[in-house]
């Protein structure tokens, strides 16, 4: 499981969904501040990481070695939605 952050935009008129997040289990280390215990996982976490490049529901994914991700998406057009 991933946390991180999710933004919408508009690209081309097409509203688009990027996340970025780290591995849950990472992000704890750094919240308690444990920056070489992050480290050392984040070493024996690396051959682990997913290799795919896309993601159901989602589209485009890409994995670090290092814990993190960050996936896009295209969103459904919404019916009384107004154009800019």
């Amino acid at each position: 499981m991933c946390v991180g952050t999710d933004q919408v935009f508009r690209l081309n008129r097409v509203r688009v969904e990027a996340f970025s997040g780290i591995a849950e289990e990472l992000y704890e280390l750094l919240v308690k501040g444990e920056v070489e215990t992050y480290r050392n996982r984040t070493y024996d976490l690396r051959d682990t990481c997913p290799t795919s490049t896309t993601a159901p529901l989602w589209g485009p994914v890409s994995f670090g070695d290092d814990g993190t991700v960050m996936a896009l998406r295209v969103l459904p057009k919404k019916d009384d939605e107004e154009s800019p």
